[in-house]
């Protein structure tokens, strides 16, 4: 029953499935132990024409453990600028009347840095510990976390023997980096015919940054065949500086504008409360000044293409607010602005399918899945012709598919996400895969049309279950537990049933709910956005954090929830699956925490209630222990692993359908 916390575990690709993929890695679990860069040189494909290229930056735990805080990683290109670079190796004084020196130079090529991705790490060190009968204890040192970078623009700098860089700005133990670039053949939205940086990328100061003294104004001029600007942006604030700990606890407005006259401008902020990396502890759902710990840095993306004018010089000021005289100054920003130019749009008519956030397993889109109601997908107009309608196949692979209609507005390569209705789930197993069509009248490039999607099915509850919520103590002057609610949702979004009466602190409420068979979703959200958990940084004891819980109508536990969720918990599930998707016997075993140490949870769910037995045998293939259970259809064992042999175990079930097996490790 335990997918919600597995998806963690799991890297789930989208492909697709037309289209040849070029795979190159220039980093493979490279640890990242100390503040410095780690080079590596890569061989990158020297011609051919790539629709679009990913990154794919997987963040790992070091060999010797993670990293205690939040750390910058960015990723650059080390471009070649033709000069050299010279510090002085050697400085010996040979005489000293007259004064003679001896000098040893070091001289190396100059690189200057394009950055491709930029991410902040997790609090490894919270994840980490291990807590015996902790619901937030659901990582161990093979955890592994994908971030997906689209470094498309970059194209033309990607050939040929490059250098790859991975800055890693941690002080203490690290995190591993693995790096691999997928290049996927066909045609782009436009040729990229020039890429340079505003200004180099680097630290700043807030003072520096909005006194224009690190980044005075640019002036380019713009011949044919040039069609297209864009102007891309990583900025995140950081250090504590001034009453408000500026920049990274503070928003600040950042601005754009062209030839004197402003033409963008935006907060450096991000919310973190729906972090797919979760729990961390620590403050990590606190927001932040364009990142959050675990996350990717916000990328900025500004078209300035309607600006482009032959005949008139283009002057570029990227400027900041204006600081408050309190020592907010020696804040700082990392920034990084990349100007590219383009050719002509390549197609008129080019719809493309993104990403299908739901059903899914990739990291990013933890919070959202698994679900048994309506995907979520997210479509991209490549053509330079306005999209305004098209139709939307989708469901399982192999199966009949529903059909949508959309209508809206996309302009060129502008984006729109689309819940789609709830498709037909017959035929849904654990082997099924997701598929989605677009159909665009005159689409001049068919290869970005469809996408597949692996995922997890929703854990099946019984039609009569408790949520039992024991709230947290309260801080200072604040209630905590009347912070909290509590909504179930049907498949169709219609509000089932909800409570917001939770009051008082360090109390139990019981709901018992009765549903009939479907798609739901409890909802537990914080006001707050902190969780229910307890302030560690108040010295509050661990028995301040409240709980969260399900259980079946004889008190037995089906589901414990991390308290440290931050913003909510979204948790689909299914009331009588038989019915609901045309499944006969819909059988599931998840395992966890996995691997273990004193305890392992055996999470159980049936098509229907029956006998069946539990066997657990070690890799010798001798039987470690077993047991039986009557009429069982859904529910929580526990097996005692402390007695047990560091090594790899295998847990079977066995019933009326046969029997399913499951692997586990054991740990010191």
């Amino acid at each position: 029953m335990n997918r919600f916390f597995s998806i963690l575990m799991l890297l789930g690709l989208v492909a697709v499935a037309q289209t040849d993929t070029l795979i190159i890695q220039s980093h493979h679990q490279v640890d990242l132990t100390w503040y410095g860069d780690y080079d590596k040189e890569v061989v990158f494909p020297s011609e051919n024409s790539f629709e679009k290229v990913l990154m794919d930056f997987t963040m790992g735990c070091a060999s010797g453990g993670y990293s205690d805080w939040d750390y910058t990683v960015s990723v650059f290109l080390m471009r070649p600028t033709g000069h050299l670079d010279s510090t002085v190796l050697v400085l010996d004084t040979m005489l000293l009347e007259p004064l003679t020196i001896d000098t040893i130079w070091a001289v190396n090529e100059s690189f200057e840095k394009f950055e491709l991705a930029r991410l902040i790490t997790p609090y490894g060190a919270y994840m980490d510990a291990y807590i015996s009968g902790d619901p937030n204890d659901l990582y161990d040192d093979s955890w592994t976390h994908s971030y997906i970078f689209d470094v498309t623009d970059f194209a033309p700098l990607l050939r040929d023997t490059s250098l790859i860089r991975v800055h890693y700005g941690g002080w203490s133990s690290g995190f591993s980096a693995t790096v691999d670039f997928d290049f996927i053949v066909g045609v782009p939205p436009r040729e990229v015919l020039h890429i340079e940086n505003m200004y180099p990328v680097d630290e700043y100061s807030y003072r520096s940054l909005a006194d224009d003294e690190s980044f005075p104004s640019l002036t380019r001029t713009f011949e044919e065949p040039i069609q297209g600007l864009a102007l891309k942006s990583y900025i995140s604030g950081h250090k504590h500086a001034g009453p408000e700990n500026c920049c990274e606890w503070v928003p600040k407005n950042h601005s754009l504008s062209i030839n004197s006259q402003a033409v963008s401008q935006w907060s450096v902020w991000k919310d973190c409360g729906m972090n797919p990396i979760f729990p961390q502890g620590g403050t990590w759902p606190f927001d932040r000044a364009g990142w959050c710990p675990g996350s990717a840095v916000d990328l900025k993306v500004k078209e300035l293409t309607n600006y482009i004018n032959v005949d008139v010089p283009l002057t570029l000021d990227y400027s900041v607010e204006p600081y408050e005289n309190n020592g907010e100054d020696t804040g700082t920003f990392i920034v990084s602005n990349t100007l590219f130019s383009y050719g002509a749009i390549n197609f008129e008519k080019d719809l493309e399918i993104i990403d299908i956030l739901k059903p899914s397993r990739k990291d990013e889109w933890r919070r959202m899945n698994p679900m048994c109601a309506g995907p979520l997908i997210e479509i991209r107009n490549r053509g330079s012709e306005k999209v305004s309608s098209i139709k939307i196949q989708y469901g399982l692979k192999g199966e009949d598919l529903t059909t949508y209609d959309w209508t809206g507005d996309l302009e060129f390569l502008e984006t729109a996400r689309i819940e789609l209705p709830e498709p037909n789930w017959k035929g849904l197993n654990d082997a099924s895969e997701f598929v989605v069509h677009l159909i665009y009248d005159e689409d001049e490039y068919l290869l970005n049309n469809t996408l597949t999607s692996d995922f997890d099915l929703t854990e099946v509850l019984p039609n009569e279950f408790i949520v039992s919520y024991k709230t947290q103590n309260n801080f200072d002057s604040s209630n905590r537990a009347a912070e909290s609610s509590l909504e179930v949702y049907n498949s169709v979004g219609e509000l089932v049933f909800d409570d917001f009466s939770f009051s008082e602190s360090n109390t139990w409420y019981h709901d018992t709910l009765r549903l009939s068979s479907g798609c739901y979703s409890l909802v537990f959200r914080d006001l707050s956005q902190d969780g229910i958990n307890e302030y560690w940084y108040s010295g509050e004891p661990y028995s301040a954090a409240g709980m969260l819980q399900i259980r079946n109508l004889e008190g037995v536990l089906l589901k414990i929830f991390p308290d440290d969720f931050g913003q909510e918990i979204d948790y689909q599930f299914t009331i009588n699956p038989s019915l609901h998707t045309g499944v006969l016997d819909t059988i599931g075993l998840n395992l966890y925490p996995n691997p273990t140490k004193d305890f392992l949870h055996l999470n159980i769910f049936l098509g229907h209630p029956q006998n069946l037995e539990v066997s657990i045998i070690n890799a010798k293939g001798y039987e470690v222990t077993r047991f039986q259970r009557t009429n069982f259809t859904v529910g929580t064992e526990f097996v005692d692993t402390k007695n047990m042999s560091p090594g790899i175990y295998y847990c079977s079930i066995f019933g009326d359908w046969g029997v399913t097996t499951k692997r586990f490790v054991v740990t010191d």
